[in-house]
């Protein structure tokens, strides 16, 4: 990657001239191609709170539907239930494999009375067999899973070595117009007729 982050003044200052590696996004399908493709959505605690901050259509109740529309989840004790979803274009799944070490967690959280349950569901709190972001046991990055399929789509234009420069807010409507960003040395404005998705 050879990514290093911003030159920060009061972190890594082990590091040579104050600089650490940050392998991390700079990729089609940002973080979800390099990270340990732990499926968590988050708490609804903290969605709920968003909405309460100001942030209207954000809290877990009206989000749980574009989870369950974007997931397909293998696990048939999960697939259909209130929480997930079947037949989105992103792969959850359970690893293929299981080791002596997950069963002993699995058994050590009981006898210590913790729940054992799906901690994308009513209950997030406890233990459960984590599910990945993973496809017949390979990596499922949001790339892979929802870029590739929309690839062929007009309305998609992917620019890459592009960092934004700045997002353009409609001063009356505080909505966002559009993106400045740099791509090779120059300077582009793009400007949007819906929604600015920054990722």
């Amino acid at each position: 990657f050879n990514y290093c982050d911003f030159h920060f003044v009061y972190f890594v200052l082990g590091c040579v001239n104050g600089r650490c590696l940050w392998p991390r996004g700079k990729i089609i399908g940002g973080c979800s191609t390099t990270n340990f493709m732990v499926y968590a959505r988050g708490n609804k605690w903290d969605y709920d709170n968003w909405e309460s901050l100001g942030n209207p259509g954000w809290k877990y109740s009206s989000i749980l539907k574009y989870f369950k529309k974007s997931e397909d989840n293998t696990n048939p004790s999960l697939a259909n239930n209130a929480f997930h979803g079947k037949n989105g274009y992103l792969t959850v799944s359970e690893a293929n494999y299981h080791t002596n070490m997950r069963d002993a967690v699995i058994e050590g959280s009981k006898e210590m009375g913790y729940g054992f349950h799906d901690l994308n569901g009513s209950n997030q709190t406890g233990f459960m067999v984590l599910q990945g972001t993973m496809r017949n046991g390979k990596r499922c990055s949001t790339g892979k899973a929802f870029l590739r399929p929309a690839s062929i789509r007009k309305n998609l234009h992917i620019s890459t070595h592009s960092t934004v420069q700045k997002i353009l807010i409609d001063p009356t409507t505080k909505r966002a117009t559009g993106v400045i960003f740099e791509k090779n040395g120059r300077v582009y404005q793009v400007n949007a007729n819906k929604e600015v998705i920054m990722s």
